[in-house]
């Protein structure tokens, strides 16, 4: 295994005000094993997800209760606060644990992430909390930014056993890139794309290969 290409000290403004946090948590019962450390070129899936964040923000981390697969990275790895609490769970230790007021949660299934997407939602002026992209089939929470400002409602929710990150969405202001946007950049919606099984993952391989530019 390799370590990923990660210098933060050579990362300019006005990437030094952004973290990204890439949940690596889940059961992966439809994948089978880790998906995250499933192979991916000549690294793994989570190092695309990762290479791709690098391009967009200063800071790098990895949610995850088992750091040890994840050592070689060189990433800090945090765990849940309560683990096995699903996504909102791994949202509530992104905002704890990232440094800047805006956190970029990814999910570690994505390797084909586009770094123009993630600089142009980086860079839209709004208030809301929450920026993410929309699709014809809805939201994308695993490829949103989220302000620190929510830690306390997330932990109220997680209190209450309110563990829904789609619920969490419909109750709080967010700005929704729009899909015409979105296709400007990522025809097909490829880049939003999620490895949810081995199979899925090779068609997806298969795109990048014939796909270079992507």
């Amino acid at each position: 295994m390799h370590s990923i290409d990660y210098n933060p000290s050579i990362t300019k403004s006005p990437n030094s005000s952004r973290s990204a946090a890439i949940l690596a948590g889940g059961e992966n019962k439809r994948f089978g094993s880790n998906k995250a450390l499933a192979p991916w070129f000549t690294g793994h899936v989570i190092d695309a997800v990762a290479q791709a964040a690098m391009s967009a923000c200063r800071e790098i981390i990895i949610i995850a209760n088992e750091p040890e697969p994840y050592s070689y990275s060189g990433l800090p790895v945090f765990p849940d606060i309560l683990p096995g609490l699903g996504p909102l769970a791994g949202l509530q230790s992104a905002l704890r644990h990232a440094k800047a007021e805006r956190i970029f949660l990814l999910g570690c299934d994505m390797p084909l992430l586009n770094s123009e997407l993630l600089n142009l939602m980086w860079e839209i002026p709004t208030w809301a909390p929450v920026v993410i992209p929309g699709t014809h089939q809805g939201l994308e929470p695993l490829h949103a930014i989220y302000h620190k400002s929510l830690l306390p409602i997330v932990d109220n929710r997680i209190s209450t056993g309110n563990l829904s990150l789609q619920s969490l969405l419909e109750d709080i202001p967010c700005h929704i890139v729009s899909p015409a946007d979105i296709l400007k950049i990522c025809p097909s919606f490829k880049c939003l794309t999620s490895a949810n099984t081995p199979e899925e993952l090779a068609r997806m391989e298969k795109f990048a290969r014939t796909n270079p530019q992507s």
